[in-house]
């Protein structure tokens, strides 16, 4: 199961921790009772977990599909308030605890996963931040979002797909997060401005699942936890302890692999039956390596389309470079799994992610602030502001935001990211990403944006492209119903 809360119309500011919340029946928010209902599925597998073994290419394969890629067991993440078992103990007839109690087979947690965007909202409405506005340099930036252009007519469900192919939310791949822009910070002002990177806590290791479960279900993640925050990774290596001019690298699978392959790589290898890291020490400590992120791999477009890899933008910008200090003692303690403790280094970037819906940018579980502005070198020059435009209830202190990308040709004005539909949210993480993908100055602080009278409304050289196929109805007159419309205002 997992906790996905959604944007939806109508989102209204906490006053108390000035966040930006969804309406619907009260649940805590970690400082007060906030609007926050998530949406909890529960998926059973009729499967023995002893018995049921699945090849990485199996077409019915369980836990595969669009919610599975973007959730994880919820003990890979910092401390969430909305699994605060005092919380629970103090609220048990909320409909979150109660629930889950109902669902879990401990009556609490026991097969608990939460999508990271659910994860993301919380640690939003939850953390305090920064008191302080701060500048920092954003090296690179990675931008999934998908429009949803497909029509959604009836019974297409029962329409025959080519060689019994699963449907598409249920393959097992990688999918899309529109809800997220991934960024890669400058190691060295992190660290003059922020908190010394060798100073975050930092380690990896095999994504922890629920002990009912068997490893080949689903997918299967090694990752590097910075603050206790998950990010999962491709490809990983080093050039020390190679020989003269080698190096080793390891690129990791979406399906069940070996992780003895892991340890190998930063333990050092296994020359008995009865080797251990835990018996002879850690060969790898102090080595140096680097690591590249799912949330970091793509980070812009071709140069030549035609040629097979020509990126724009090198991916080495969104390495990720680090120290091995040791294996950790025992085991990881928030998921009870064996991990390698590592240092950060200032030659890289430090992974951080913005929330599209609150707009607050993260260096794992750190927060940094509300992104306020972003000023970009280009070519084309460009940049991104947030404001805060009067509302109409004069009760409403907070202001209603508006989002403007803005470069040398064009003007873009967004609305209130909380309540735009699927297809303009989406072009919102593409127009900040298509502006600033090249590097960009970012300002943070803890307001949501300046107050301005009037944004304006787009301008210059603005193409507007169809969001979907046309309207589906039937009917005529006031008998017409509509049952399928474009995604967009």
């Amino acid at each position: 199961f997992r906790s996905r809360p959604r944007a939806t119309p109508g989102a209204a500011p906490c006053v108390a921790c000035a966040t930006w919340l969804g309406p619907g029946p009260p649940w805590v928010c970690g400082r007060r009772v906030a609007k926050m209902p998530p949406v909890i599925i529960s998926e059973e597998v009729p499967y023995d977990p002893n018995t049921h073994d699945c090849e990485p290419l199996d077409l019915n394969k369980p836990l595969g599909g669009h919610l599975w890629w973007h959730s994880l067991y919820w003990t890979n993440f910092p401390p969430l308030s909305i699994f605060d078992q005092q919380v629970w103990a103090e609220n048990p007839d909320h409909e979150v605890p109660a629930s889950l109690r109902l669902l879990n087979s401990d009556a609490a947690l026991a097969e608990q996963y939460i999508t990271f965007g659910a994860a993301r909202e919380d640690l939003c409405s939850s953390r305090s931040l920064p008191s302080s506005a701060m500048r920092l340099t954003v090296e690179c930036m990675q931008y999934e979002g998908v429009r949803d252009t497909a029509w959604d007519f009836p019974l297409q469900a029962y329409i025959p797909r080519r060689d019994n192919h699963q449907p598409n939310d249920l393959q097992s791949r990688r999918f899309g997060d529109n809800g997220v822009l991934h960024l890669g910070l400058n190691a060295e002002e992190f660290s003059e401005r922020v908190s010394p990177v060798e100073d975050l806590d930092a380690c990896i290791h095999i994504a922890d699942k629920a002990a009912t479960e068997n490893p080949t279900w689903g997918y299967f993640h090694a990752v590097m936890r910075i603050g206790g925050w998950p990010y999962r990774i491709r490809r990983l290596g080093t050039y020390e302890g190679c020989g003269l001019g080698g190096r080793r690298e390891l690129e990791t699978g979406l399906c069940y692999w070996d992780e003895a392959q892991l340890w190998d790589l930063l333990e050092g290898p296994v020359v008995g039956s009865g080797d251990t890291a835990e018996g002879r020490g850690n060969l790898r400590k102090g080595y140096k390596f680097w690591a590249s992120l799912m949330e970091l791999d793509w980070l812009g477009r071709k140069v030549d389309e035609k040629k097979l890899d020509d990126p724009e933008v090198p991916p080495q910008k969104g390495y990720v470079w680090f120290t091995v200090v040791d294996t950790v003692p025992v085991t990881v303690p928030s998921t009870g799994r064996k991990g390698v403790k590592i240092r950060l280094l200032e030659e890289g970037v430090v992974p951080a992610w913005m929330d599209l819906n609150f707009l607050q940018v993260f260096a794992g579980s750190l927060p940094l602030g509300y992104m306020n502005e972003m000023e970009s070198e280009g070519p084309p020059e460009g940049g991104v502001r947030l404001y805060r435009t009067p509302s109409d209830d004069l009760a409403d202190h907070q202001g209603r935001r508006k989002v403007v990308v803005k470069n040398t040709h064009s003007k873009l004005v967004f609305d209130e990211p909380m309540t735009l539909q699927i297809n303009d949210f989406v072009d919102l993480g593409w127009a900040i990403h298509d502006c600033c993908y090249k590097g960009a100055t970012i300002r943070v602080g803890p307001t949501p944006g300046t107050w301005i009278g009037d944004v304006g409304e787009d301008e210059g050289t603005v193409a507007y492209k169809a969001s979907g196929p046309p309207t589906l109805c039937h009917g005529e007159g006031p008998d017409k119903v509509v049952t399928c419309a474009p995604k967009s205002d």
